[in-house]
């Protein structure tokens, strides 16, 4: 028999804005249902304020875990992301709320005063408290499910930095997952949770407004709340229904792939996606993608595109993407495991950094064959540049969530 539910199991529903306003207005903590031992599974719904499926989808199970009376291994926890701009059914105000998790703005946030804070800064500060308080609470750490909607059609996808903790959930839904995203996009909550040893994935299931988004979210909650531990899959008698559902919107799009190149835009470039496109579409080199200021955008490279931009708000024109053979996440792993990452300092350009343990420099003068696929193989990811090197860090857990 389950025991009784925690108090403040009870999903808080959201509300309508005034007519006449777009958008909904929920509570910072949507839900919590916390039982033993275990993970705490913290979902993230509205991180941009025009995506409000995974706030919804997180209020439906937590509402759907207290009519069963389920009991929990760990906890879980929903929180609404960009609150305000979900109330104005915009994606931000002032800046994106999912650019800012680097670590030097999380610091500079801690020490700012709060009474000079902007609107993403407020939502920013209150999410960093409940995470902070949730990881006092997890011995056992965070997994942290930051979950998006798309502007542009698609099948659903899993976003996250490659290291092996990631790999254990991420792979055990059936969709396709991307690797080497978060080189080309700073300040991710996903890449911020990974980075204090949790587990940090970012979902995306479909269009702003398409219901099945909502769904496809839900389907994600059940298969990671068993994949975690915090619930058993007899406890979740439709957790295949789930898994298929997963499976289904994913179609044939490949199970693993990798960044090719990322088209950044800014509101100068008057950049507008030619319509049609949608996710994992293969797309040849020198295609006419896009049109800007400055004439047609042709795709660099042939690929598969990926969240094509279809919505005026956003700095991101398409990515395009490549399948990852099994063979190489396999070997990953393995070199990984064997902890073989302590050769790289040895290879001819490249060198340890002077001030930072985990980070390695590679003239790229000298090191200029299959650079990015071995350090990506040994658990690294490519930061930037500097003074004409490249910048690798590792890919491995470091202080946590602690603050102020």
């Amino acid at each position: 028999m389950s025991r009784p539910l925690h108090p403040t199991a009870v999903a808080a529903a959201p509300t309508p804005c005034p007519e006449g306003t777009p958008g909904w207005v929920f509570p910072r903590v949507i839900g919590q249902i916390k039982g033993g031992a275990g993970p705490v599974v913290v979902v993230v719904g509205g991180m941009h304020g025009n995506e409000p499926a995974g706030a919804f989808a997180g209020q439906d199970v937590v509402t759907e875990i207290e009519r069963r009376g389920l009991t929990l291994a760990g906890e879980l926890l929903v929180l609404s992301g960009n609150r305000a701009a979900m109330a104005l059914d915009a994606r931000f105000q002032v800046s994106d709320l999912n650019r800012r998790w680097t670590r030097a703005r999380v610091t500079a946030l801690d020490a700012q005063d709060p009474a000079q804070d902007d609107a993403e800064d407020a939502e920013q500060r209150e999410l960093l408290a409940h995470l902070r308080h949730a990881e006092a609470r997890a011995p056992l750490g965070l997994v942290v499910l930051d979950l998006h909607t798309t502007s542009g059609a698609g099948p659903p996808f899993v976003i996250m930095s490659d290291t092996l903790r990631n790999r254990r959930v991420a792979f055990a839904l059936p969709i396709a997952t991307i690797l080497g995203l978060e080189e080309t996009i700073d300040g991710t909550l996903l890449t911020y949770a990974s980075e204090q040893g949790h587990v940090g994935l970012g979902v995306e299931t479909g269009q702003h407004r398409d219901a099945l988004s909502r769904h496809l979210h839900r389907s994600v909650i059940w298969v990671s709340l068993v994949s975690t531990g915090v619930l058993r899959a007899e406890q979740v008698p439709d957790l295949a229904t789930h898994q298929q559902a997963l499976r289904t919107a994913a179609g044939g799009a490949p199970r693993v792939v990798e960044l090719l190149c990322r088209h950044g835009v800014t509101p100068a470039d008057q950049f507008v996606m030619r319509p049609g496109y949608s996710g994992f579409q293969p797309v040849a080199e020198g295609e006419h993608l896009a049109d800007s200021a400055t004439g047609p955008v042709l795709s660099p490279t042939d690929g598969l595109i990926l969240m094509p931009l279809y919505q005026p708000q956003g700095s991101d024109g398409f990515f395009l993407v490549r399948r990852v053979r099994p063979v190489w996440l396999t070997l990953g792993a393995w070199l990984r495991r064997a902890r073989l990452h302590w050769v790289l300092p040895l290879l001819p350009g490249v060198s340890r950094h002077p001030d930072r343990a985990d980070t390695l420099l590679v003239d790229p003068r000298i090191a200029r064959l299959w650079v990015r696929q071995v350090f990506h193989l040994l658990g690294y990811r490519k930061a930037r540049e500097e003074d004409g090197r490249q910048v690798f860090t590792r890919r491995t857990a470091r202080a946590r969530l602690t603050g102020p």
